[in-house]
């Protein structure tokens, strides 16, 4: 989280440097009119021709290294974040896909848990007090995410929690 908050204040700097060079590119340009007419004038009309070429290319530099830059800094300041996050240890893994769960999530995987990683889905539905069609809801969700399988067994289903998550979970 910090490091976002870095990358905000640096897209703001960067952006602040862009707006004082084009004002000060637009006084230097026409010093006796008001540089926002002047600016106005640029951003709807274009560079003037008979402007010296250096002006539109290091305005054009200056945009492209601000754009490298924001690139450099989400390269070198987000992705490491993500890389942590999605190869994080066994344990802050489990702690990161617990926050996501819903209440009622939770609760099936709390149930689960408590008889071993594996139940019968009907016995789930009793022990978390949910209703059939919201047990069987959330153990289709929670299977779609790779948290628990789901296998058949008569008129029921067996639930079981996935090896890597009952395994973080109890270490």
């Amino acid at each position: 989280m910090e490091k976002l908050k870095v990358l905000l204040i640096i897209l703001l700097a960067a952006a602040a440097g862009l707006a004082a060079s084009i004002y000060i590119l637009a006084l230097s340009f026409a010093p006796t009119e008001s540089p926002l007419s002047v600016l106005a004038q640029i951003l709807t009309g274009g560079f003037p021709s008979d402007l010296p070429f250096f002006i539109p290319l290091s305005s054009l530099l200056f945009l492209s290294t601000v754009l490298a830059s924001m690139v450099g800094v989400i390269y070198f300041l987000v992705l490491p974040e993500m890389k942590n996050y999605m190869s994080g240890n066994g344990r802050d893994t489990i702690s990161v896909v617990l926050r996501t769960l819903k209440p009622e999530e939770r609760k099936v995987v709390s149930v689960l848990d408590a008889h071993g990683g594996t139940y019968l889905q009907k016995f789930i539905t009793k022990e978390a007090g949910l209703s059939r069609l919201k047990t069987h809801r959330i153990i289709a969700a929670l299977s779609e995410r790779g948290i628990v399988h789901v296998e058949k067994q008569g008129n029921t289903n067996e639930v079981s929690i996935v090896k890597w998550f009952h395994d973080g979970m109890h270490q």
